[in-house]
């Protein structure tokens, strides 16, 4: 006798983050840090010696709270004269237009230039936010990527990471009771003590449907202990860089000292991005599987994507095209998207908004991103 078990997406009142004050510091921040124009990142922790060197990452300023398409490519430039010259002829055209009184039309293309030049200066009001070139390594915009703040679901490409390092994607789990969550509107994919699935299964669930269950089933089966694997996903986050990123739990339940930067995901997305398997599950927009409960009965389950550009609630640019990514929604964290596209050349992006007040903000916003890709 089947079971049918049907995924559903779920919706969570929201509120917009407010801020983000962990009592404790695990990690040292950027403030502790050396950033050079070699795109060097040094972490000065005494504790643990760890360097870390960016070359095969965007960098962004530090010291800037937002930086722009336009902006990053001047700085990146590095020739004063040729600036200088540009201004100039810039300037000069200006005053043959005004004492012509002669002006472009819209077939001239005058218009459509001055709409893209406004997509790449507009600004989000998310919390934090950043899109960066993944061939290019361009910091195309960035706002706030260094603050901490709380990343809700997002979390799971971290637990992500760690299976596809650590664990076999063809052994059994069976479902135990220190696997269970009991947390108010915590997202469950319905599994139950004694139901027996596979690693790979559980590695769809957590990264299509979000399953806060499927989390804890990945990391008790990977580290013996939800904690133990808290303590792995943080040795993890300081080998890769991230020195403003603390985890408690494998999937994001909110907790204060579970905390995040924009800049420490895209460097965790980034190194998931390596795995064809990460790869092929976040471009899914759904999944079906057949596993056996503690009786021994089979139990059909399918589970819809949390990416509403997969389920054609939102649409993003033509000018892209999304190759998958992860959701992540609480009321202290807001909404929250870590995305993979590719322009018309194939050339791959990474695209973060944590800290937005609803859905319909988060998708606008991220489409506000992804139109500084340049055309």
């Amino acid at each position: 006798m089947n079971k049918i078990k049907a995924g559903a997406v779920c919706l969570l009142s929201l509120s917009l983050l407010s801020g983000c004050t962990p009592s404790t510091t695990l990690i040292k921040s950027y403030t502790d840090t050396a950033l050079s124009s070699k795109s060097l990142i040094i972490n000065t922790a005494v504790e643990d010696d760890y360097t870390f060197f960016a070359e095969k990452l965007a960098v962004f300023p530090k010291n800037a709270s937002a930086i722009s398409a336009s902006e990053s490519m001047e700085e990146t430039e590095n020739d004063t004269s040729e600036n200088t010259e540009e201004t100039e002829s810039e300037t000069s055209e200006t005053s043959e237009t005004s004492e012509t009184g002669e002006t472009e039309d819209s077939e001239s293309g005058f218009y459509e230039e001055t709409s893209e030049t406004a997509a790449v200066e507009e600004d989000i009001d998310a919390k934090t936010g950043l899109i960066a070139g993944k061939d290019t390594l361009s910091n195309i915009y960035g706002k706030n990527i260094y603050d901490r703040v709380y990343p809700a679901s997002v979390t799971k490409i971290m637990t992500a990471l760690l299976t596809m390092e650590k664990a076999n994607f063809s052994d059994t789990v069976v479902f135990t009771e220190d696997m269970v969550v009991t947390d108010y509107g915590a997202k469950l994919c319905g599994f139950e003590v004694g139901d027996q699935l596979t690693v790979e299964q559980l590695f769809y669930g957590l990264l299509v449907y979000s399953g806060n269950d499927a989390a804890n089933a990945l990391a008790v089966h990977i580290a013996g202990s939800v904690e133990a694997f808290a303590d792995m996903m943080n040795t993890e986050a300081k080998k890769l860089g991230c020195v403003d990123t603390h985890f408690v739990n494998p999937s994001g339940l909110h907790d204060n000292d579970h905390y995040t930067s924009a800049y420490d995901l895209y460097m965790i997305f980034d190194k998931c991005l390596e795995y064809d398997i990460f790869q092929e599950v976040i471009r899914q927009n759904s999944y079906s599987l057949s596993y056996r409960d503690a009786a021994g009965e089979t139990v059909d389950a399918v589970y819809n994507t949390t990416n509403q550009y997969f389920l054609d609630y939102y649409d993003y640019p033509e000018s892209v095209r999304v190759l998958g990514g992860k959701t992540g929604t609480t009321d202290e964290a807001g909404c929250c998207l870590i995305l993979y596209e590719v322009d018309k050349k194939n050339q791959g992006y990474i695209s973060v908004i944590l800290g937005a007040s609803d859905s319909d903000e988060l998708y606008s916003e991220m489409n506000i991103l992804l139109n500084k890709i340049p055309k």
